[in-house]
Protein backbone atom coordinates (compact mmCIF):
# COMPACT_ATOMS: atom_id res chain seq x y z
CA UNK A 1 0.00 0.00 0.00
CA UNK A 2 1.32 3.41 -1.00
CA UNK A 3 0.36 6.47 1.05
CA UNK A 4 0.94 10.16 0.38
CA UNK A 5 -0.19 12.78 2.91
CA UNK A 6 -0.62 16.48 2.18
CA UNK A 7 -0.63 18.61 5.34
CA UNK A 8 -2.13 22.11 5.31
CA UNK A 9 -0.16 25.23 6.10
CA UNK A 10 -3.10 26.30 8.26
CA UNK A 11 -6.13 24.50 9.59
CA UNK A 12 -6.72 20.86 10.37
CA UNK A 13 -7.88 19.33 7.07
CA UNK A 14 -5.42 16.85 5.56
CA UNK A 15 -5.48 15.18 2.17
CA UNK A 16 -4.24 11.63 1.73
CA UNK A 17 -3.83 9.55 -1.44
CA UNK A 18 -3.84 5.78 -0.98
CA UNK A 19 -3.08 3.08 -3.55
CA UNK A 20 -3.50 -0.66 -2.96
CA UNK A 21 -3.68 -3.77 -5.25
CA UNK A 22 -7.14 -4.47 -6.63
CA UNK A 23 -6.41 -8.18 -6.10
CA UNK A 24 -7.23 -7.63 -2.42
CA UNK A 25 -10.63 -6.26 -3.40
CA UNK A 26 -11.26 -8.96 -6.02
CA UNK A 27 -10.56 -11.69 -3.46
CA UNK A 28 -13.10 -10.13 -1.08
CA UNK A 29 -15.72 -9.90 -3.83
CA UNK A 30 -15.15 -13.52 -4.87
CA UNK A 31 -15.43 -14.71 -1.27
CA UNK A 32 -18.69 -12.81 -0.71
CA UNK A 33 -20.24 -14.12 -3.95
CA UNK A 34 -19.42 -17.67 -2.93
CA UNK A 35 -21.11 -17.09 0.42
CA UNK A 36 -24.21 -15.87 -1.40
CA UNK A 37 -24.07 -18.86 -3.75
CA UNK A 38 -24.30 -21.31 -0.85
CA UNK A 39 -27.53 -19.83 0.46
CA UNK A 40 -29.30 -18.28 -2.54
CA UNK A 41 -32.48 -19.87 -3.88
CA UNK A 42 -33.17 -19.62 -7.60
CA UNK A 43 -35.70 -21.37 -9.85
CA UNK A 44 -34.17 -24.25 -11.84
CA UNK A 45 -31.27 -24.84 -9.44
CA UNK A 46 -30.88 -26.80 -6.26
CA UNK A 47 -29.85 -24.89 -3.14
CA UNK A 48 -26.12 -24.27 -3.21
CA UNK A 49 -25.78 -25.33 -6.86
CA UNK A 50 -26.42 -22.00 -8.61
CA UNK A 51 -23.49 -21.34 -10.99
CA UNK A 52 -21.12 -18.63 -9.77
CA UNK A 53 -21.40 -16.69 -13.03
CA UNK A 54 -25.19 -16.49 -12.54
CA UNK A 55 -24.77 -15.23 -8.99
CA UNK A 56 -22.18 -12.74 -10.20
CA UNK A 57 -24.51 -11.45 -12.91
CA UNK A 58 -27.33 -10.86 -10.44
CA UNK A 59 -25.39 -9.67 -7.38
CA UNK A 60 -21.93 -8.75 -8.66
CA UNK A 61 -22.44 -4.97 -8.91
CA UNK A 62 -23.96 -4.70 -5.44
CA UNK A 63 -21.31 -6.92 -3.84
CA UNK A 64 -18.50 -5.04 -5.61
CA UNK A 65 -19.88 -1.75 -4.26
CA UNK A 66 -20.15 -3.11 -0.71
CA UNK A 67 -16.67 -4.65 -0.77
CA UNK A 68 -15.21 -1.48 -2.26
CA UNK A 69 -16.68 0.54 0.63
CA UNK A 70 -15.20 -1.85 3.19
CA UNK A 71 -11.86 -1.91 1.38
CA UNK A 72 -11.66 1.89 1.32
CA UNK A 73 -12.41 2.11 5.04
CA UNK A 74 -9.81 -0.56 5.88
CA UNK A 75 -7.18 0.93 3.60
CA UNK A 76 -7.82 4.42 4.99
CA UNK A 77 -7.48 3.44 8.65
CA UNK A 78 -4.49 1.20 7.92
CA UNK A 79 -2.86 4.23 6.27
CA UNK A 80 -3.82 6.42 9.24
CA UNK A 81 -2.10 3.98 11.60
CA UNK A 82 0.91 3.79 9.30
CA UNK A 83 1.25 7.60 9.29
CA UNK A 84 0.39 7.97 13.01
CA UNK A 85 -2.44 10.43 12.32
CA UNK A 86 -5.12 11.26 14.93
CA UNK A 87 -8.28 11.58 12.81
CA UNK A 88 -11.20 13.70 14.01
CA UNK A 89 -14.61 12.85 12.60
CA UNK A 90 -15.22 10.87 9.43
CA UNK A 91 -13.24 11.03 6.16
CA UNK A 92 -14.60 12.08 2.77
CA UNK A 93 -13.47 9.92 -0.17
CA UNK A 94 -12.79 11.46 -3.59
CA UNK A 95 -11.27 10.50 -6.97
CA UNK A 96 -11.79 6.75 -6.75
CA UNK A 97 -10.12 4.79 -9.56
CA UNK A 98 -9.86 1.03 -10.10
CA UNK A 99 -7.63 0.52 -13.15
CA UNK A 100 -4.52 -1.46 -14.14
CA UNK A 101 -4.77 -3.70 -11.09
CA UNK A 102 -4.63 -0.77 -8.64
CA UNK A 103 -7.29 0.92 -6.52
CA UNK A 104 -6.48 4.55 -5.88
CA UNK A 105 -8.46 7.06 -3.88
CA UNK A 106 -8.10 10.39 -2.14
CA UNK A 107 -9.42 11.04 1.36
CA UNK A 108 -10.01 14.40 2.99
CA UNK A 109 -10.16 14.47 6.78
CA UNK A 110 -9.41 16.59 9.82
CA UNK A 111 -7.02 15.73 12.62
CA UNK A 112 -7.30 16.63 16.27
CA UNK A 113 -5.55 19.91 17.05
CA UNK A 114 -2.41 20.12 19.11
CA UNK A 115 -3.25 21.92 22.34
CA UNK A 116 -0.80 23.83 24.49
CA UNK A 117 -2.08 23.57 28.04
CA UNK A 118 -1.52 26.62 30.23
CA UNK A 119 0.00 26.76 33.68
CA UNK A 120 -2.93 26.58 36.06
CA UNK A 121 -1.34 29.30 38.19
CA UNK A 122 -2.15 31.77 35.40
CA UNK A 123 -5.88 31.10 35.57
CA UNK A 124 -8.18 33.47 37.52
CA UNK A 125 -11.41 32.02 38.91
CA UNK A 126 -14.29 33.47 40.92
CA UNK A 127 -15.92 30.79 43.06
CA UNK A 128 -19.08 30.83 45.16
CA UNK A 129 -19.43 30.10 48.85
CA UNK A 130 -22.84 29.72 50.52
CA UNK A 131 -24.51 28.17 53.53
CA UNK A 132 -28.06 27.51 54.68
CA UNK A 133 -29.15 29.94 57.40
CA UNK A 134 -32.04 29.69 59.87
CA UNK A 135 -33.78 32.42 57.86
CA UNK A 136 -33.50 30.29 54.72
CA UNK A 137 -35.14 27.41 56.59
CA UNK A 138 -37.95 29.64 57.89
CA UNK A 139 -38.54 30.96 54.37
CA UNK A 140 -38.74 27.41 53.03
CA UNK A 141 -41.28 26.44 55.69
CA UNK A 142 -43.32 29.49 54.73
CA UNK A 143 -43.24 28.37 51.07
CA UNK A 144 -44.40 24.90 52.11
CA UNK A 145 -47.26 26.44 54.09
CA UNK A 146 -48.19 28.68 51.16
CA UNK A 147 -48.40 25.60 48.92
CA UNK A 148 -51.14 24.33 51.24
CA UNK A 149 -52.80 27.63 52.05
CA UNK A 150 -56.55 28.13 51.83
CA UNK A 151 -58.64 31.18 50.90
CA UNK A 152 -60.90 32.45 53.72
CA UNK A 153 -63.66 35.03 53.19
CA UNK A 154 -63.20 38.23 55.15
CA UNK A 155 -65.78 38.68 57.95
CA UNK A 156 -65.72 42.44 57.61
CA UNK A 157 -67.91 44.04 54.96
CA UNK A 158 -65.57 47.02 55.05
CA UNK A 159 -62.56 44.95 54.00
CA UNK A 160 -60.95 46.45 50.89
CA UNK A 161 -59.31 44.03 48.44
CA UNK A 162 -55.53 44.25 48.28
CA UNK A 163 -52.91 42.90 45.92
CA UNK A 164 -52.22 39.25 46.77
CA UNK A 165 -55.79 38.67 47.96
CA UNK A 166 -58.54 36.90 46.06
CA UNK A 167 -61.91 38.28 45.02
CA UNK A 168 -64.98 36.40 43.85
CA UNK A 169 -66.53 38.50 41.10
CA UNK A 170 -69.08 38.68 38.32
CA UNK A 171 -68.00 40.63 35.26
CA UNK A 172 -69.54 41.57 31.94
CA UNK A 173 -67.37 42.97 29.16
CA UNK A 174 -68.66 45.37 26.50
CA UNK A 175 -67.26 47.18 23.47
CA UNK A 176 -69.22 50.27 22.41
CA UNK A 177 -71.92 49.17 24.85
CA UNK A 178 -72.33 45.72 23.28
CA UNK A 179 -71.36 42.53 25.11
CA UNK A 180 -68.72 40.43 23.33
CA UNK A 181 -68.22 36.67 23.32
CA UNK A 182 -66.10 35.31 26.17
CA UNK A 183 -66.23 38.58 28.09
CA UNK A 184 -68.50 37.55 30.96
CA UNK A 185 -68.33 35.23 33.99
CA UNK A 186 -70.09 34.65 37.30
CA UNK A 187 -68.52 33.84 40.69
CA UNK A 188 -65.05 33.89 39.12
CA UNK A 189 -62.12 33.66 41.56
CA UNK A 190 -59.31 36.11 40.80
CA UNK A 191 -56.09 36.64 42.73
CA UNK A 192 -55.20 40.31 42.42
CA UNK A 193 -51.70 40.78 41.08
CA UNK A 194 -51.59 37.34 39.46
CA UNK A 195 -51.56 38.83 35.95
CA UNK A 196 -54.28 36.47 34.74
CA UNK A 197 -56.34 39.24 33.22
CA UNK A 198 -55.39 41.89 30.66
CA UNK A 199 -53.31 44.85 31.92
CA UNK A 200 -55.28 47.27 34.07
CA UNK A 201 -58.13 44.88 34.91
CA UNK A 202 -56.87 43.63 38.28
CA UNK A 203 -55.42 47.00 39.33
CA UNK A 204 -58.84 48.67 39.11
CA UNK A 205 -60.44 46.07 41.39
CA UNK A 206 -57.93 46.73 44.16
CA UNK A 207 -59.72 48.69 46.91
CA UNK A 208 -63.19 47.31 46.13
CA UNK A 209 -65.32 45.79 48.92
CA UNK A 210 -67.83 42.97 49.20
CA UNK A 211 -71.10 43.95 47.46
CA UNK A 212 -69.51 46.86 45.60
CA UNK A 213 -70.19 47.40 41.90
CA UNK A 214 -67.97 49.30 39.52
CA UNK A 215 -67.40 49.89 35.80
CA UNK A 216 -63.78 49.73 34.70
CA UNK A 217 -62.19 50.53 31.36
CA UNK A 218 -59.29 48.61 29.82
CA UNK A 219 -57.60 48.31 26.42
CA UNK A 220 -56.77 44.94 24.92
CA UNK A 221 -53.10 44.58 23.90
CA UNK A 222 -52.22 44.75 20.22
CA UNK A 223 -50.79 41.20 20.46
CA UNK A 224 -53.98 39.78 22.04
CA UNK A 225 -54.86 36.31 20.72
CA UNK A 226 -58.32 37.35 19.46
CA UNK A 227 -58.20 39.43 16.28
CA UNK A 228 -61.64 40.87 17.10
CA UNK A 229 -60.35 42.34 20.38
CA UNK A 230 -56.79 43.42 19.52
CA UNK A 231 -56.25 47.05 20.51
CA UNK A 232 -59.93 47.56 21.36
CA UNK A 233 -61.08 49.57 24.40
CA UNK A 234 -63.65 47.76 26.53
CA UNK A 235 -65.64 48.38 29.70
CA UNK A 236 -66.36 45.73 32.33
CA UNK A 237 -69.22 45.80 34.81
CA UNK A 238 -67.68 44.39 38.00
CA UNK A 239 -69.54 43.02 41.04
CA UNK A 240 -67.53 41.84 44.03
CA UNK A 241 -69.19 39.04 46.01
CA UNK A 242 -66.37 38.28 48.42
CA UNK A 243 -62.87 39.35 49.44
CA UNK A 244 -60.71 36.35 50.39
CA UNK A 245 -57.47 36.34 52.38
CA UNK A 246 -54.81 33.65 52.56
CA UNK A 247 -54.85 31.37 55.57
CA UNK A 248 -51.70 29.33 56.14
CA UNK A 249 -51.90 25.97 57.89
CA UNK A 250 -50.52 25.71 61.43
CA UNK A 251 -47.19 23.93 61.85
CA UNK A 252 -48.80 21.18 63.87
CA UNK A 253 -48.14 17.46 64.10
CA UNK A 254 -50.34 16.65 61.11
CA UNK A 255 -48.61 19.23 58.92
CA UNK A 256 -45.11 18.08 59.90
CA UNK A 257 -45.86 14.37 59.48
CA UNK A 258 -47.29 15.03 55.99
CA UNK A 259 -43.66 15.62 54.93
CA UNK A 260 -42.52 12.25 56.27
CA UNK A 261 -41.14 13.63 59.56
CA UNK A 262 -42.55 11.14 62.04
CA UNK A 263 -41.50 13.10 65.15
CA UNK A 264 -44.19 15.61 64.21
CA UNK A 265 -42.49 18.64 65.79
CA UNK A 266 -41.54 21.94 64.19
CA UNK A 267 -37.95 21.50 65.35
CA UNK A 268 -37.70 18.09 63.68
CA UNK A 269 -39.13 19.57 60.48
CA UNK A 270 -36.52 22.33 60.53
CA UNK A 271 -33.71 19.81 60.96
CA UNK A 272 -35.01 17.72 58.05
CA UNK A 273 -35.47 20.75 55.79
CA UNK A 274 -32.06 22.21 56.65
CA UNK A 275 -30.36 18.90 55.84
CA UNK A 276 -32.18 18.65 52.50
CA UNK A 277 -31.44 22.29 51.63
CA UNK A 278 -27.76 21.87 52.55
CA UNK A 279 -27.42 18.91 50.17
CA UNK A 280 -29.15 20.82 47.38
CA UNK A 281 -26.96 23.87 48.01
CA UNK A 282 -23.77 21.81 48.05
CA UNK A 283 -24.59 20.28 44.66
CA UNK A 284 -25.44 23.70 43.20
CA UNK A 285 -22.26 25.32 44.55
CA UNK A 286 -20.10 22.47 43.25
CA UNK A 287 -21.76 22.72 39.84
CA UNK A 288 -21.37 26.52 39.64
CA UNK A 289 -17.74 26.41 40.76
CA UNK A 290 -16.91 23.61 38.34
CA UNK A 291 -18.52 25.60 35.51
CA UNK A 292 -16.63 28.76 36.56
CA UNK A 293 -13.31 26.89 36.50
CA UNK A 294 -13.95 25.33 33.11
CA UNK A 295 -15.12 28.66 31.64
CA UNK A 296 -11.95 30.34 32.92
CA UNK A 297 -9.88 27.51 31.46
CA UNK A 298 -11.43 27.99 28.01
CA UNK A 299 -10.61 31.70 28.06
CA UNK A 300 -6.87 31.08 28.30
CA UNK A 301 -6.57 28.20 25.82
CA UNK A 302 -6.67 28.69 22.06
CA UNK A 303 -8.04 25.69 20.17
CA UNK A 304 -8.63 25.20 16.45
CA UNK A 305 -11.93 23.30 16.58
CA UNK A 306 -12.42 20.58 13.89
CA UNK A 307 -15.44 21.37 11.71
CA UNK A 308 -16.46 17.72 11.62
CA UNK A 309 -16.72 17.57 15.41
CA UNK A 310 -18.65 20.86 15.39
CA UNK A 311 -21.16 19.43 12.93
CA UNK A 312 -21.61 16.31 15.02
CA UNK A 313 -22.18 18.35 18.19
CA UNK A 314 -24.62 20.70 16.44
CA UNK A 315 -26.63 17.69 15.27
CA UNK A 316 -26.58 16.23 18.77
CA UNK A 317 -27.85 19.49 20.29
CA UNK A 318 -30.55 19.81 17.61
CA UNK A 319 -31.72 16.23 18.18
CA UNK A 320 -31.94 16.91 21.91
CA UNK A 321 -33.90 20.12 21.33
CA UNK A 322 -36.36 18.30 19.05
CA UNK A 323 -36.78 15.57 21.66
CA UNK A 324 -37.52 18.17 24.36
CA UNK A 325 -40.08 19.84 22.10
CA UNK A 326 -41.81 16.51 21.51
CA UNK A 327 -41.85 15.75 25.24
CA UNK A 328 -43.67 19.04 25.78
CA UNK A 329 -46.36 17.84 23.41
CA UNK A 330 -45.44 20.21 20.58
CA UNK A 331 -44.70 19.52 16.93
CA UNK A 332 -41.02 20.26 16.10
CA UNK A 333 -42.15 21.42 12.66
CA UNK A 334 -43.96 24.32 14.36
CA UNK A 335 -40.79 25.44 16.16
CA UNK A 336 -37.91 27.14 14.40
CA UNK A 337 -35.00 24.77 15.17
CA UNK A 338 -32.04 25.70 12.98
CA UNK A 339 -28.40 24.61 13.09
CA UNK A 340 -27.07 28.16 13.45
CA UNK A 341 -28.86 28.47 16.80
CA UNK A 342 -26.52 25.84 18.25
CA UNK A 343 -23.17 26.87 16.75
CA UNK A 344 -21.84 28.82 19.72
CA UNK A 345 -22.85 26.19 22.27
CA UNK A 346 -21.47 23.39 20.07
CA UNK A 347 -18.14 25.17 19.62
CA UNK A 348 -17.85 25.74 23.36
CA UNK A 349 -18.63 22.10 24.16
CA UNK A 350 -16.22 20.69 21.56
CA UNK A 351 -13.44 23.05 22.59
CA UNK A 352 -13.88 22.20 26.25
CA UNK A 353 -13.98 18.48 25.47
CA UNK A 354 -10.68 18.69 23.61
CA UNK A 355 -9.00 20.65 26.41
CA UNK A 356 -10.33 18.34 29.11
CA UNK A 357 -9.21 15.30 27.13
CA UNK A 358 -5.62 16.52 27.14
CA UNK A 359 -5.67 17.43 30.85
CA UNK A 360 -7.25 14.09 31.79
CA UNK A 361 -4.68 12.20 29.76
CA UNK A 362 -1.71 14.22 31.08
CA UNK A 363 -2.79 13.81 34.72
CA UNK A 364 -4.15 10.24 34.44
CA UNK A 365 -7.49 11.30 35.91
CA UNK A 366 -10.39 8.86 36.18
CA UNK A 367 -13.46 8.16 38.29
CA UNK A 368 -13.53 4.72 39.89
CA UNK A 369 -16.65 2.57 40.07
CA UNK A 370 -16.71 3.12 43.84
CA UNK A 371 -16.71 6.88 43.35
CA UNK A 372 -19.48 6.69 40.77
CA UNK A 373 -21.62 4.45 43.00
CA UNK A 374 -21.03 6.67 46.02
CA UNK A 375 -22.09 9.76 44.04
CA UNK A 376 -25.26 8.03 42.83
CA UNK A 377 -26.07 6.84 46.36
CA UNK A 378 -25.70 10.39 47.69
CA UNK A 379 -27.97 11.74 44.95
CA UNK A 380 -30.51 8.97 45.58
CA UNK A 381 -30.67 9.75 49.31
CA UNK A 382 -32.78 12.83 48.54
CA UNK A 383 -35.53 10.72 47.00
CA UNK A 384 -38.36 8.86 48.69
CA UNK A 385 -37.12 5.50 47.36
CA UNK A 386 -33.29 5.62 47.02
CA UNK A 387 -33.11 1.99 45.90
CA UNK A 388 -35.31 2.76 42.90
CA UNK A 389 -32.99 5.60 41.81
CA UNK A 390 -29.88 3.44 42.22
CA UNK A 391 -31.51 0.65 40.21
CA UNK A 392 -32.43 3.12 37.45
CA UNK A 393 -28.79 4.14 37.05
CA UNK A 394 -27.71 0.49 36.95
CA UNK A 395 -30.11 -0.08 34.05
CA UNK A 396 -29.06 3.10 32.18
CA UNK A 397 -25.34 2.94 31.33
CA UNK A 398 -25.54 6.27 29.49
CA UNK A 399 -26.72 8.11 32.60
CA UNK A 400 -24.01 6.41 34.65
CA UNK A 401 -21.40 7.53 32.11
CA UNK A 402 -22.61 11.11 32.55
CA UNK A 403 -22.00 10.80 36.30
CA UNK A 404 -18.50 9.47 35.61
CA UNK A 405 -17.83 12.46 33.31
CA UNK A 406 -19.02 14.91 36.00
CA UNK A 407 -16.69 13.32 38.57
CA UNK A 408 -13.72 13.50 36.22
CA UNK A 409 -14.51 17.14 35.41
CA UNK A 410 -14.64 17.82 39.15
CA UNK A 411 -11.15 16.35 39.51
CA UNK A 412 -9.90 18.58 36.70
CA UNK A 413 -11.50 21.58 38.42
CA UNK A 414 -9.92 20.61 41.75
CA UNK A 415 -6.47 20.40 40.14
CA UNK A 416 -6.90 23.84 38.61
CA UNK A 417 -8.27 25.41 41.80
CA UNK A 418 -5.27 24.10 43.73
CA UNK A 419 -3.02 26.38 41.66
CA UNK A 420 -5.26 29.12 40.24
CA UNK A 421 -5.79 32.64 41.55
CA UNK A 422 -9.15 32.22 43.31
CA UNK A 423 -11.55 34.92 44.47
CA UNK A 424 -14.40 33.68 46.67
CA UNK A 425 -17.79 35.38 46.67
CA UNK A 426 -20.38 34.67 49.38
CA UNK A 427 -23.97 34.33 48.19
CA UNK A 428 -27.26 33.45 49.81
CA UNK A 429 -29.17 30.20 49.30
CA UNK A 430 -31.71 31.87 47.00
CA UNK A 431 -29.00 33.59 44.94
CA UNK A 432 -27.36 30.23 44.24
CA UNK A 433 -30.47 28.09 43.77
CA UNK A 434 -32.71 30.62 41.97
CA UNK A 435 -30.40 33.25 40.42
CA UNK A 436 -31.98 36.32 38.86
CA UNK A 437 -32.80 35.95 35.18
Amino acid sequence: MQVTVEKPEQGLEHKMTVTFPSSDLNASVEKRLNEIRRTIKMDGFRAGKVPLNVVKKRHGAQVNQEMMGEALQKAFYDAVDQESLNVAGHPMFDDLNDVDGQVKFTARFEVYPEITLPKFSGITVETVNAEVTDTDVDNMITRLREQRMAWKPSKSAAKKAKKGEQVIIDFVGKIDGVEFDGGAAEDAPLELGSGRMIPGFEDQIIGMKKGEEKVIEVTFPEEYHSDALKGKTATFDITVHSVMTKVLPDIDEEFVQSFGVEAGTEEALKVEIKDSMAKELQRAVESKNRTAVLDSLQEVVDVNVPKSLMEQEVKSLMDRAVQNIQQQGMNPADVNVEAEHFHEEAKKRVKLGLILGDIIKENNLEATDDEVNAYIAEQASSYEDPAEVINWYSENPGAKSEIRAILVESKVAANILAEAKVTEVTKSFDEVITPAA
